[in-house]
């Protein structure tokens, strides 16, 4: 079984107000028979509803581990906290909403003891309309951006350091990032901050932008017969001015993509336009695009057509993993860089080990 650990590290300041003193926890798992010089490296990104302490995610890194001869990890990024559910929230429209669910004796119980609220309603069939209360500062919330990229990058080049700093022999070329739905966009966006880092990137279903920069995301949760219909309302809509520069489309204009990219994209999702996604990456060298209609359900990889196909993440990485033939990503690293996406300006500093990322 491959050797699982867990770390953390003093994690990148706040790129937005320069606040500091955040901590970054990174879990990575090395194989049972130890590394060589063939063994890569794979970062799995969840995307939202998913964590760092996901089962599926904590089998990923133990199995692939061994089956694959790669150190793999995961990390905690900036505000994946207020990605999960919601365990506090507000009625949306008022007690008014309530009220007209309850019948007389029900509405003076309510009246008598509003604590009883959820017990009354849990067994009427209807749908409640909540607003999530979220914990967000201008300190620590969902970016949904360069925030959560730049905690990517750091893990990655964090295990580096450890591995070289142990003399332990590893392909520093043999890079891997496999993403879900916003995970996977959070690798396009670690890709175009960090060129030389990734020779493989596993997409399966990234949105071509972040929707809950400019829309609320919207959850239904059950309790007892009814549902719950919780939206989020998320901080990243007012902090972050330059949604474009989040655009896949502007991440990857005038850019020369190093990393050999695997693509995955139901035609009856949701939240991305098959047909726009397709045309947008088409226009990437080195991408395999892999569009998944009914015909391809096939209740082993792929259990629907939808957004993040319903798919099972170890038979989908087998998958991919079998198209990535041998690439290798020759883009060296620069020291220094500046990258320019829309209005937004990122001035990268390697020269002390980790990179510092300044927002200009």
């Amino acid at each position: 079984m491959a050797e699982n650990q867990s770390i953390t590290i003093p994690a990148h300041h706040n790129i937005y107000n320069g606040s500091t003193g955040r901590n970054l926890r990174i879990d990575f798992s090395i194989p049972d028979s130890g590394v060589t010089a063939e063994t890569g490296l794979l970062i799995f990104v969840p995307g939202f509803g998913a964590n760092i302490e996901s089962k599926v995610y904590k089998k990923m890194r133990s199995v692939f581990a061994d089956k694959y001869n790669l150190v793999t990890l995961q990390c905690s990024f900036f505000g994946d906290e207020f990605m999960q559910g919601a365990e506090n929230f507000n009625l949306k429209n008022g007690v008014s909403e309530v009220e007209k669910h309850l019948n007389v004796e029900e509405l003076e119980a309510f009246r008598r003891n509003p604590s009883n609220l959820l017990n009354l309603l849990s067994v009427k069939s209807i749908r409640l309309p909540v607003i999530a209360k979220l914990s967000e500062t201008r300190d620590n919330f969902n970016d949904m951006g360069f925030m959560q990229a730049i905690d990517i990058v750091t893990a990655l080049e964090t295990i580096k350091i450890i591995l070289r700093e142990n003399d332990l022999p590893f392909n520093e070329r043999k890079i891997i990032g496999y993403g879900h739905s916003h995970g996977a966009h959070l690798l396009h966006l670690s890709n175009r901050l960090a060129p030389h880092l990734f020779s493989y990137i596993v997409d399966n279903s990234a949105w071509i932008e972040p929707v809950y920069l400019s829309a609320n995301r919207c959850l239904f949760q059950q309790y007892g017969s009814m549902t719950f219909q919780i939206e989020f309302d998320y901080l990243a809509k007012e902090v972050v001015l330059d949604k474009k520069a989040l655009n896949l489309n502007t991440l990857y204009e005038n850019f020369e993509n190093h990393a050999k990219m695997i693509v995955f994209q139901g035609t009856d999702d949701n939240l991305i336009d098959h047909r726009l996604k397709e045309k947008v990456v088409s226009k990437i060298r080195n991408v395999a695009f892999v569009l998944i209609d009914k015909k391809d359900v096939d209740n082993h990889t792929f259990k629907s057509n939808t957004h993040g196909l319903n798919a099972d993440f170890l038979n989908l990485f087998e998958l991919a993993y079998e198209k990535m033939g041998e690439y290798t990503n020759i883009q060296p690293l620069k020291p220094a860089d500046e990258i320019q996406l829309s209005n937004t300006r990122i001035a990268v500093d390697y020269t002390n080990g980790l990179p510092v990322f300044t927002l200009k």
